[in-house]
């Protein structure tokens, strides 16, 4: 069982709805508090209990207290108190006894509440038997999300609250599309995706307070707790108890008790398997599209992010996936081979993959990041070849001079080609010998029929437009392309032939590009 201990915050908590001339001392309030003691003069401390003393009595401690934790029954001087210890001074209750009966009671609702949490772990529904048993906790109500927005669970509805909409394609409840795309461009919203401690989300931005606590799994960010304060304000003793809240749901995902919640890590898990090849089993890859609501046919897109400049776990765990997957709808975002891959389901997700690949703008630019994209894949069943095309264009793209972000294999298709085709063959048999024929005829004759044909096959035979181009005459064109023709056995009207030679003046240049590397 994974324990919960009090702080000082949370006993104040408890005793300001009793007393009203308190006031607490707890410059550095850790949790570390178990149960409650009253103060005897020559007894033994240990700093996991609470301590009640008179104030009267304070003149007996010894010094070695350092870090532990009182209840001062009566008026003290705060000033006079030892600036090592934590305590609370309750002015308008001497009587110890009764403060050793209500500090006990707190003790006890807690010690309850976490038992109902670890028993919740063994529910059918986990994470509304745990919400449930935390609505004393918090006395506010209680959702939880995960990183798509799917409300997974609530505690209850009031007035005031977000009005939830309805996912058509999944049946989930889902926090609505425009608050969404509100939360892809706030700026302090994007902040929060990287906090790892309890937090508050400020009034100005919903209208309220939400104390809210991000779910992480190895470094990863599933989802979040929110609280939001529509019934009464929210106290510094629920940061710890959401905090708390979090480690049991966390418990969940690794017991795979939470099947709903848990899709995240077994998807990224799918994926890596079934991109590495460990996956080729139908009936489990069917299985995976049903879990995501996708079909076999529906359009995909395959994403690699990689930086040589910073540190990946950095990345993810300032949540770099989290964003990723906010900016795309129907989108796993995992680290896989020491970088970034993304999976998009294109005919869900309604979005172009242009504007797919600005909305990762600001990421990669900030994070000094490249990205590889793939040609969009009609089949679920070619994924792992769509993640190739990715890490192809990505290699390619970065081997190039080109200063762009984003490399899309399809402007790379040529190069993949020449790539595999040098694996095989020479980079001289790559390449339609009738070229080479018309080069060693300008090298003996000193002409320019090379450059012409080139020229004239890129301006896909305009000859107005190749004439000027070349600043020739149009009949000195026709000439030259007669000559070439005879010279070397061309047959410009052969559309075949045409796309050979096109392809070969590409890899000429390639050619020239990568000698003076080798």
């Amino acid at each position: 069982m994974i324990p919960f201990k009090l702080n000082m915050n949370i006993i104040n908590d408890a005793f300001s709805e009793v007393f009203t001339k308190i006031s607490l001392h707890a410059p550095d309030d850790a949790a570390f508090l178990e149960d409650v003691r009253l103060f005897a003069a020559g007894q033994s401390f240990l700093q996991r209990y609470l301590y009640i003393i008179k104030a009267e009595d304070l003149i007996l401690l010894p010094e070695y207290l350092r870090g532990f934790c009182f209840i001062v029954a009566g008026k003290a001087d705060i000033a006079a108190f030892p600036g090592f210890c934590y305590a609370l001074f309750v002015e308008d209750e001497p009587d110890p006894l009764q403060l050793l009966a209500l500090a006990q009671d707190t003790f006890e609702k807690y010690r309850n509440w976490n038992m109902k949490l670890h028993e919740a772990l063994d529910s059918d529904a986990p994470l509304d038997a745990m919400l449930q048993a935390s609505r004393g906790i918090f006395n506010n109500p209680i959702f939880v999300h995960d990183h798509s927005f799917n409300v997974l669970s609530y505690s209850h509805r009031v007035p005031g609250m977000l009005t939830w909409e309805r996912d058509p394609r999944t049946g989930n409840e889902i926090i609505p599309l425009g608050m969404i795309n509100d939360f892809k461009v706030e700026a302090a919203y994007l902040h929060t995706l990287s906090t790892t401690e309890p937090s508050l989300y400020p009034p100005e931005q919903r209208g309220y307070p939400i104390l809210y606590m991000n779910i992480w799994q190895d470094d990863r960010y599933e989802g979040r707790i929110c609280v939001d304060e529509l019934e009464t304000p929210i106290l510094p003793g629920q940061y710890p108890a959401i905090g708390h809240l979090a480690k049991l749901i966390v418990r969940s995902l690794k017991n795979h008790r939470l099947m709903q919640f848990n899709l995240t890590g077994s998807t990224e898990r799918f994926f890596r398997d079934y991109l590495s090849g460990e996956i080729t089993d139908s009936s489990q890859i069917l299985k995976m599209m049903t879990r995501l609501s996708w079909n076999r046919y529906d359009s995909y897109l395959c994403l690699r992010l990689s930086s040589g400049q910073q540190d990946l776990r950095m990345m993810s765990s300032a949540g770099a996936l989290g964003y990723i997957e906010s900016q795309i709808p129907d989108s796993c975002a995992f680290v896989y081979q020491d970088g970034i891959s993304v999976i998009v389901n294109l005919t869900y997700s309604n979005i172009s993959i242009p504007d797919i690949l600005s909305s990762l703008a600001l990421l990669l630019r900030e994070g000094l990041m490249k990205m590889g994209a793939s040609s969009e894949i009609k089949d679920f069943l070619l994924i792992p070849e769509g993640y190739y095309q990715a890490v192809t264009a990505l290699n390619l793209g970065l081997q190039s001079s080109s200063m762009i972000w984003c490399y899309r294999f399809d402007d790379y298709f040529l190069d993949f080609l020449y790539m595999k085709a040098e694996e095989s063959l020479s980079p001289q048999l790559l390449c339609s010998q009738k070229l080479t024929i018309l080069k060693e005829y300008d090298r003996t004759n000193h002409t320019d029929l090379y450059t012409t044909l080139k020229t004239f096959l890129e301006l896909e035979r305009n000859v107005l437009q190749t004439s000027k181009r070349l600043f020739i005459h149009r009949s000195t064109l026709f000439y030259r392309l007669d000559r070439i023709c005879k010279i070397a056995d061309i047959n410009l009207d052969d559309e075949k032939e045409r796309l050979v030679l096109s392809i070969s003046f590409y890899f000429q240049k390639l050619e020239e590009q990568q000698s003076p590397q080798k």
